[in-house]
């Protein structure tokens, strides 16, 4: 794929609105699910089926078939970065802590994609304005938070150390697809997710019982939602935007889906944001504007 010149403006932001509002599903949907059935598995199931219509829709339209092709390391590697080890995390967090207090500590990953460029990405290297729009992003976050964002104590100060974890995840999957360029989505978006459900699975398999996969067909149905628009649809529009975009540009999903999964459990879980939360969100969007506004240089 050729490089081109970096998405900016709407073209940009855009993209970003419907890949964060897509993958903000996922924490309520997944904490939901989480209240009958085990965290490991549920990411298995959630992964399976997420390659399963990703596979039959690259089939259906030849994609496997196209020079873009794709390799087993970068499936490997972003299976594993932005696949399995994030989402067993991410369940695994979501059982002490809110689906939006989940979404805000994960939403610290555009700062490592900005730590990573510096030292992967030459040409990407955030300049002044950047960093002081990722900074402000960190101020609204800090705000979101605050002094009870780990009210849960050992577990919930465990949960948010993970999470951390998760965030330093992603952000080495963004900085990989930038640096290295691929191939084509689709086909790259179903070997992630093939990865991410065997990986999955063998933890589960590993750590669980085998009855963690005995669940109600009303739980694998919340299951197959996080597939759907957890996983599936904006995994492959990330890894299009990836390639296209700046990596602290694509890595702003992470800032704005709070915003999102704040709504989103509100609406499923009755999880209502604070005062508090609702200013820190507006400090983050700020934040946001700053890092993606303004003339760049070209990679």
């Amino acid at each position: 794929m050729s490089p081109g010149a970096p998405l900016r403006g709407w073209r940009l932001w855009w993209r970003l609105l419907l890949i964060s509002a897509l993958w903000a599903t996922a924490f309520p949907v997944v904490r939901l699910a989480g209240r009958s059935m085990p965290p490991f598995a549920l990411s298995a199931g959630r992964a399976a089926v997420a390659v399963t219509l990703l596979l039959l829709f690259a089939l259906a339209t030849g994609a496997f078939r196209r020079r873009e092709g794709w390799s087993w390391r970068a499936a490997l590697v972003l299976g594993t970065a932005n696949g399995w080890l994030p989402n067993c995390l991410t369940a695994f967090a979501l059982l002490t802590l809110t689906a939006a207090s989940v979404a805000l500590i994960q939403s610290a990953s555009p700062l490592f994609v900005a730590l990573l460029a510096a030292l992967f990405l030459p040409g990407e290297r955030p300049g002044p304005r950047t960093l002081a729009g990722l900074g402000l992003g960190f101020v609204g976050i800090a705000v979101i938070l605050g002094p009870a964002a780990l009210a849960g104590g050992a577990a919930g100060l465990l949960a948010g150390m993970v999470m951390l974890v998760v965030a330093l995840s992603y952000a080495t999957g963004v900085v990989f697809v930038r640096r290295t360029r691929p191939g084509g989505a689709l086909q790259l978006a179903a070997g992630q997710q093939g990865v991410s459900a065997l990986g999955a699975l063998a933890v589960s398999l590993s750590l669980e019982p085998l009855s963690a996969f005995e669940q109600p067909w009303e739980v694998w149905a919340v299951v197959a939602c996080a597939g759907v628009f957890g996983s599936a649809l904006p995994v492959t529009l990330f890894l299009f935007l990836a390639q296209r975009a700046r990596a602290t540009d694509a890595a702003m999903t992470g800032y704005l889906q709070p915003g999102f999964a704040a709504v989103f459990a509100a609406l499923l879980l009755g999880e209502w944001p604070e005062p508090r939360v609702l200013l820190g969100g507006a400090v983050v969007l700020a934040g946001v504007w700053l890092a993606t506004g303004g003339k760049r240089r070209s990679p």
